[in-house]
């Protein structure tokens, strides 16, 4: 346990030698004994761990929407939350949503899993799950909704009170997941809570999150919890991590900005950045929609990249828009075609690999007179990227921000969450970038570069 971190009364027991620990636990009878074993405020929990305002808890402030709990593996996050679960639920009227990135983690760590939902109960008193229709029944007539963060859609209609999200930062699609909350998060009748327990990651909304005035903060590690940590967890787990960035990441519960070998970081992004009102559209002579489409289609496919960039008459690149969309091909398609049109764009580039020349016919089905060029990718994704990153490094490469903060907000936490070589999924909203990109200055065999006039708006120049 650090030094910051204060004991529960189960560890102070704990820690007392083996016959001073013995006489206390003699003096209980078998009603005590049993009491004990369910009893998380006043005996399991430590301070840090309990609903803050409340009796007890570390944290005293009582005016707070979101309590965050930031921690490291092991920490007893999980328990904290179905705990917490666990004291809402006292109130039969409340509806809470209890949110996890899969499915699989809703009912195998939420509900299920041995520090989850249904240990905090003795048997007998525990409450109904019912895994079909996405419910829980508390034994006080409180009711529970359950859902998964991946298919963020069918997290619309349920109105709730309070809330618990474990691993937000975990989830494929958080953003979207957090915005479909929100609109649920209005249940009238009782005081609006919302309990995230996360290890952290540098996605942007939890880093939003975290600056709101209505969040609170725990914070914690593994270490804190170590007289509940097995030696062998701690020998093959945690030990041979210590002293790394991921330890700090994964056991000391860190929020660390940039990822080591990743091709952009945050400063090197922010630094080229620009507004709208900095450009002029005059000084453009090309501007390319760029496509990594995705394989399938539907709720929980890929993602489709498309990204709108432009070259100017300085050889400086400029990133106008990130359309990027989870759509049908006809539907990408549409997209990308708009902004074929309403940008003025000389052609839409589109890699076909994994498409082939249904990546051309679904564009020419909409409209067979958009100027369309097929890229195929020969060598790997890392030597694709590295000279798009030499182009950030050179200053020459511009995010143009037209007043929307959200705008690149997912493509840059892509493009700084990617490491070379990595197994990490494929970066759709990068792929398109860097395509873009490489088309533009790059890539210009076939290229010829002209000025091009009458374009629909303008922007002043850089």
């Amino acid at each position: 346990m650090s030094a910051q971190a204060k004991p529960s009364l189960a560890e102070l027991l704990a820690s007392l030698p083996e016959e001073e620990r013995r006489q206390a636990i003699a003096g209980l009878t078998e009603a005590q004994s049993e009491e004990l074993l369910w009893d998380w405020r006043g005996f399991w929990a430590r301070p840090s761990q309990l609903l803050p305002g409340t009796p007890g808890a570390e944290l005293t402030r009582e005016d707070w929407i979101f309590w965050v709990i930031k921690a490291g593996r092991g920490f007893g996050k999980t328990k904290t939350g179905a705990e917490t679960v666990r004291e809402w639920a006292r109130d039969p009227k409340e509806r809470i949503l209890m949110i996890a990135p899969t499915a699989s983690d809703v009912r195998e760590v939420m509900i299920e899993g041995e520090s989850g939902l249904m240990a905090c109960y003795p048997e007998g008193h525990r409450p109904v799950y019912n895994p079909t229709r996405h419910l829980v029944m508390f034994p006080s007539g409180a009711i529970g909704i359950t859902r998964s963060a991946d298919v963020p859609e069918r997290l619309r209609g349920p109105q709730f009170r309070k809330f618990w999200w474990d691993e937000m930062c975990a989830c494929r699609f958080a953003r979207e997941a957090w915005n479909q909350i929100m609109f649920g998060f209005r249940k009238k009748g009782g005081k609006l809570q919302g309990l995230i327990t996360t290890t952290p990651k540098p996605i942007d909304v939890f880093k939003r999150l975290v600056k709101n005035p209505k969040t609170i903060i725990t914070s914690g590690s593994s270490y804190d919890n170590r007289s509940n940590i097995s030696d062998e967890y701690y020998d093959e787990v945690i030990k041979p991590y210590e002293g790394t960035r991921l330890g700090r990441q994964e056991i000391e519960g860190q929020l660390l900005e940039d990822v080591p070998g990743a091709l952009w970081t945050r400063a090197l992004i922010d630094a080229g950045r620009i507004t709208l009102v900095e450009v002029k559209w005059e000084l453009i002579v090309r501007i390319i929609v760029a496509i990594d489409p995705a394989v399938t289609s539907g709720e929980e496919s890929d993602e489709t990249g498309i990204v709108v960039v432009a070259l100017t008459r300085s050889q400086h690149v400029l990133v106008l828009d990130d359309l990027s969309c989870r759509e049908s091909p006809l539907g990408w398609a549409r997209i990308a075609i708009a902004a074929y049109k309403s940008k003025g764009a000389d052609r839409i580039v589109g890699e076909v690999n994994n498409g082939g020349d249904l990546v051309a016919s679904n564009i020419h089905v909409v409209d067979p007179n958009v100027a369309f060029r097929a890229v195929r990718a020969s060598r790997g994704k890392a030597v694709r990227a590295e000279p798009v990153a030499a182009l950030y490094e050179q200053g020459r490469v511009h995010h143009v921000m037209s007043g929307r903060p959200d705008q690149f907000t997912d493509l840059e936490d892509q493009m700084c969450g990617w490491v070379p070589d990595s197994a990490d999924s494929s970066p759709d909203r990068m792929d398109a970038l860097v395509w873009g990109i490489t088309d533009l200055l790059i890539d210009q065999e076939d290229v010829t570069i002209q000025v091009q006039y009458g374009r629909p708006y303008q922007i002043s120049p850089v």
